[in-house]
């Protein structure tokens, strides 16, 4: 799965994984699915294949909601998994 961020130029995309109910801002996700996560864990990874974020969920599927403040080059983007 992909999402897109700020322009690099433009400024830096704050990013925030976590557990649903946790990082739920109470508004409509841009993007609601599942997730097939064999290894038992979600990461964020840069286009350079650089880990940022990571998540240990223990599960071999997940829901997965995300949450950005634009649809095209966002600031903030939220990744709940359940």
């Amino acid at each position: 799965m992909v999402i897109g961020c700020l322009a690099e130029m433009d400024g830096e995309t704050e990013v925030h994984l976590g557990w649903q109910k946790e990082v739920d801002p109470g508004s409509a996700p841009s993007f609601v699915g599942r997730l097939e996560t064999p290894s038992g864990v979600v990461s964020v990874v840069t286009v350079l294949k650089k880990v940022v974020l990571s998540l240990d969920v223990r599960k071999k599927s997940i829901a997965v909601h995300i949450w950005t403040n634009d649809p095209s080059e966002p600031t903030e983007v939220l990744i709940g998994v359940s």
